[in-house]
């Protein structure tokens, strides 16, 4: 016992040393999130939410990131707790985050990652909820595998798995769960879930971005690729390929990680401008847009790509790999049936020589159906339909 308290002791003295000194980074991560919508007054239903917690740690007025998933997470939380729901977040990876709710008992447990397999494991009677933010992982680790052989075939280097895998494990799938919501195509899903449920991502929007008709003449000889790391997984090899032997089309890169720039090597060409990370808030973006008719992601896999989104937030026309997340975008996507490079090639060609008229249109409707489906308020619309079908079909 004395032992144990002179640990104690230490390790409290330890901390009180040190915690100040992290404050910055106290005050912005936290692995759990507890009590949101808590009520005293009422017995409430328990729900936990198995994704990120940063939503809940950032003054997001005056905080400025390219990405969608916190304030789609605030979102979803929103609409469970108007459920009624007494929420907990966590980590979705960290798996040792459970000790702090070993004592909980859920009635719904939401997300992905190894934390929500644990926790359907841990309450097997409550209604769970498996959240898609990628295509189905056979499917992405099989065509992330086929561009790094055609990657290596082509320049004798190897690159790694980087994108497949990190979050939704083989394992995850020997079960089922109650409910599915996919960002990506449902037909994966189709015989095992009798109502497979999808849903858009959202994108980030320039506040100063004003669609305007643009010179397409110019403009569709520009295409801009908007990643982040796993450039092969996302095409960029093979873009590199083709405008590296061309001079009449330009390929605009934002987002290349230094990883993959050391691993791809881009020539230095005229044609080929490496613009480094973007802010999409910033002058230099619209700029970007303005120069560009079209955004090309010859992605392997997605869930449903938030470049995308945003590119097609800003009227660009969105080009991408046919049955790897966008097939629903219907008329208003230009879908690749092939990533080899003699048919990208050819592709662009045509895309290239687009007639005008027709890329007014295309870029206009582009903006008005993005404008409609790809803002918060539709993403929270459709998340909020979803679980009142599901919370009224689990009812009956």
């Amino acid at each position: 016992m004395k032992s144990e308290n002179f640990k104690t002791r230490l390790t409290n003295r330890v901390w009180r040393m040190f915690k100040d000194r992290f404050y910055d980074q106290r005050i912005a991560d936290s692995t759990l999130v507890q009590n949101i919508n808590f009520s005293t007054a009422l017995k409430q239903k328990k729900a936990v939410i198995s994704y990120l917690t940063t939503s809940y740690f950032f003054d997001w007025e005056h905080t400025n990131i390219g990405r969608t998933q916190p304030f789609e997470i605030l979102s979803i939380a929103k609409v469970l707790a108007d459920q009624g729901y007494c929420l907990d977040v966590i980590g979705c990876n960290d798996t040792k985050a459970l000790t702090y709710l070993k004592s909980k008992k859920y009635d719904l447990v939401f997300g992905f990652g190894e934390t929500f397999y644990q926790l359907t494991k841990l309450h097997p009677e409550a209604t769970s909820i498996l959240y898609m933010t990628e295509h189905h992982p056979e499917f992405s680790d099989r065509e992330e595998k086929k561009r790094l052989a055609y990657f290596h075939e082509r320049h004798n280097k190897k690159g790694r798995i980087v994108r497949s895998g990190n979050f939704y494990k083989p394992r995850h799938f020997t079960q089922s769960y109650t409910h599915v919501i996919t960002m990506s195509e449902v037909e994966p899903f189709i015989e095992t879930y009798k109502t497979p449920f999808n849903i858009y991502p959202t994108g980030v929007t320039n506040p100063d971005f004003v669609f305007r008709p643009k010179d397409h003449k110019s403009a569709r000889r520009n295409f801009l690729w908007l990643g982040s790391f796993g450039a092969i997984h996302k095409g960029l090899d093979l873009l590199l390929d083709v405008f590296e032997n061309r001079d009449d089309i330009t390929l605009h890169i934002a987002g290349l990680s230094e990883e993959d720039k050391k691993l791809l090597n881009p020539k230095k060409r005229e044609n080929i401008k490496d613009h480094d990370y973007i802010d999409i808030k910033s002058d230099t973006f619209l700029e970007i847009v303005n120069l560009c008719s079209y955004i090309i992601l010859p992605s392997c896999s997605e869930g449903f790509s938030t470049a995308i989104t945003t590119g097609m937030l800003h009227g660009l026309v969105p080009v991408v790999m046919k049955d790897t997340g966008f097939n629903r975008l219907g008329d208003h996507v230009i879908l690749l049936d092939d990533y080899k490079i003699s048919y990208i090639d050819k592709k662009l060609t045509e895309l290239s020589t687009k007639a005008e008229s027709d890329l007014t249109i295309f870029s206009k409707n582009v903006f008005t159906f993005a404008i409609e489906s790809f803002l918060i308020r539709s993403f929270g619309k459709r998340f909020r339909e979803i679980v009142e079908q599901i919370l009224n079909t689990d009812k009956k």
